[in-house]
C-alpha cells in the first residue's frame, strides 16, 4: 500500500510539473533584462503597465496590443514576400524577351475602301477614312438611276 501511495504521489508530481502553463506576460526590468511571468500580478508594480501579453488570444484572454498586431502583420507580409521571391528565382537569369519586328511603314494587308459621293476613300485605321481620289464607277448617291439600267417594266428596280 505504501508503494502504491508513493507511485501515485510521484506520478501526480510529474503530471503537475509537466503540465505547467506557458508564460504569458513579458516585461523588461531596469537593468534591461527581459523577464516572463505567468500572471500580470507577478510583474513588479513599476513594470506592470509596460508588461506585454505574449500568450494565446481568444475568448477570456486579453487581446494583442496595437504594436503586437503591427508586428504580426509585418512578419506575415515579410513571410509572403519571401515565399513569392523564392518562386521567382527560377526566372532570375532568363534572357530578355525578343523584340518585335520593326514596322515597315505600310499596312501588312490591304485596307478597306469605299466610294462615297464620287470620292474614293481608304480606311487608315478603324473608323478613320482618308480621301484618295475620285471613284471610277458611274455609281452616284443621287436619287437617279445611279448606274443601274432602266430597262424593264419597273424602270430597272426589282419588283416584289
Amino acid at each position: 500500500m505504501e508503494r502504491l501511495a508513493m507511485a501515485v504521489a510521484l506520478g501526480l508530481g510529474l503530471l503537475l510539473s509537466a503540465a505547467q502553463a506557458d508564460a504569458q506576460w513579458r516585461y523588461t526590468d531596469d537593468k534591461g533584462a527581459s523577464r516572463v511571468t505567468q500572471y500580470k500580478i507577478d510583474v513588479p508594480e513599476p513594470y506592470r503597465d509596460a508588461a506585454e501579453w505574449i500568450g494565446p488570444v481568444g475568448v477570456g484572454k486579453p487581446a494583442l496590443s496595437a504594436d503586437q498586431v503591427r508586428a504580426a502583420q509585418l512578419s506575415d507580409a515579410l513571410r509572403r514576400i519571401g515565399t513569392a521571391e523564392a518562386g521567382l528565382v527560377q526566372f532570375r537569369n532568363m534572357p530578355a524577351p525578343a523584340r518585335p519586328a520593326p514596322d515597315r511603314g505600310g499596312p501588312s494587308k490591304p485596307m478597306a475602301t469605299m466610294c462615297v459621293s464620287g470620292e474614293q476613300r481608304v480606311m487608315t485605321s478603324p473608323g478613320i477614312w482618308k480621301v484618295v481620289g475620285g471613284c471610277s464607277s458611274d455609281f452616284s448617291s443621287s436619287y437617279g438611276t445611279g448606274g443601274y439600267g432602266t430597262s424593264g417594266p419597273s424602270g430597272g428596280y426589282p419588283t416584289h
